[in-house]
This record gives structure tokens, C-alpha cells and sequence, in this order.
């Protein structure tokens, strides 16, 4: 791999959506590839394989909630899979808490792995369904989830974690006007609202993303 054309990517593409890096935090996002690409020979991870997408669609994708996140707050994310969109959000912000639900073993073993690999700190993975976990005794600042092609089924298994203190933020592709226009009949059935939508494009021409933010009413 060329370290410095991906590296230069990844920067111009993390100014792109308002992103500063340090040089140390650039350097954790490359092992992070590398990791990546190598545990994905052996186990799918992540049907994304080129590089460059990589980079965009799973890095710069994840970034994209950061301007909106309380950097000394607490953040849980659902179905995290190979670490998205927490573990970049961890890079990028080091101050925050972070825990990630995984229902793979295999996907949860890469996590810890990555977690000491990258020397992370104030990180922790839980091996679980989201339906099968308990009340947290603080709640979360943040629950955040881009595993979920649809919002209704998020809604109605993070629902019962959701506390007045909490937003929970859904990842989503390319949303229309009338989709989004959905979304408050969707909150509405499990007693949320919706308080942000924000639409935008990733880098490079690699497609539309939504990030829907909800509530409790």
C-alpha cells in the first residue's frame, strides 16, 4: 500500500466534512487499515476491500457525527461490526467514553484486539444483542448506530435506553423528503421525536449519507 497517497486521502477527505486530525491520530487510523485489511482475509469484517473505500466509506463515513457529539460525554454504539462508527470517533476524540454491542464473537475479537493495538483507553466492547443488555447505571450521552438500513427496527430495540439526558443518532443512506417525513410517525410510536436531520455527501463522490437524531419527548 501507498502510506502516503492514503494518507493524504484521509486528510483532505477528513477536512472535507470539518475533521482536524494530529499526526499521531492519522498514524492510529493506518494501523487501524492495516488491521483491518489483514483480519479481513481470514474473516469478513467488512465486504468493503479496496482501500480507498475504506477510507471513505467506513472512516470519513463515521466521522461525519462528530461535530454534533459532546466530546466529555458517553457514547454507545449498536452493532458495531468492525468498529463503526465508534472506534474512529474514539480516535478523533479521545476524551469520550465509549462502549460497543456486538452480537459477533469474531467481530468483538478484532475490537479488543484493535482497542490494545491502537493503546485506546476509556473503551470497552460488550459481546451482545442490544435486546439482551441491562439498564446501564448511568445513562448514555450518545447511542449511535449505522448497522441498520431502516430506522424502525433501531427505534424499537434502543427505545427502552433511551433517557430524557439521551440522543440517540441513526446512520442511514441517502434519505428522500418523504422518507424523512416518516421518521416523525416512526419516533412518535416509541415516544421520541425527532430533533435533527442532517444530510450530506461523502468525499469522492462516494454517495449520500443521513444522520437522523431522536429524543425523548
Amino acid at each position: 500500500m501507498d502510506k502516503y497517497r492514503l494518507t493524504r486521502l484521509f486528510l483532505q477527505a477528513s477536512q472535507e466534512v470539518s475533521v482536524s486530525l494530529s499526526a499521531q491520530q492519522v498514524e492510529l487510523f493506518w494501523l487501524y487499515l492495516q488491521e483491518l485489511l489483514e483480519w479481513n482475509k481470514t474473516f469478513s469484517l467488512t465486504g468493503i476491500k479496496n482501500s480507498d473505500d475504506i477510507i471513505i466509506k467506513n472512516f470519513i463515513d463515521s466521522l461525519t457525527p462528530l461535530p454534533y457529539l459532546d466530546s466529555s460525554g458517553s457514547l454507545l454504539d449498536i452493532g458495531s461490526g468492525a468498529g463503526f462508527p465508534s472506534i474512529p470517533l474514539k480516535i478523533s476524540c479521545p476524551e469520550l467514553e465509549v462502549q460497543l454491542v456486538e452480537a459477533s464473537r469474531k467481530k468483538v475479537s478484532f475490537i479488543k484486539h484493535l482497542i490494545r493495538t491502537l493503546g485506546l483507553e476509556g473503551v470497552s466492547v460488550l459481546h451482545s444483542r442490544v435486546e439482551e443488555m441491562a439498564q446501564p447505571e448511568r445513562p448514555f450521552r450518545t447511542i449511535i448506530s449505522r448497522a441498520f438500513r431502516r430506522p424502525a427496527p433501531l427505534l424499537q430495540l434502543v427505545s427502552p435506553l433511551l433517557k430524557t439526558s439521551t440522543t440517540l443518532i441513526a446512520m442511514l443512506g441517502p434519505t428522500t423528503s418523504a422518507e424523512q417525513n416518516e421518521l416523525e410517525d416512526l419516533a412518535l410510536a416509541q415516544s421520541l421525536e425527532v430533533s435533527r436531520v442532517v444530510s450530506l455527501e461523502l468525499p469522492r463522490g462516494r454517495g449520500g449519507r443521513t444522520l437522523v437524531f431522536f429524543q425523548k419527548r
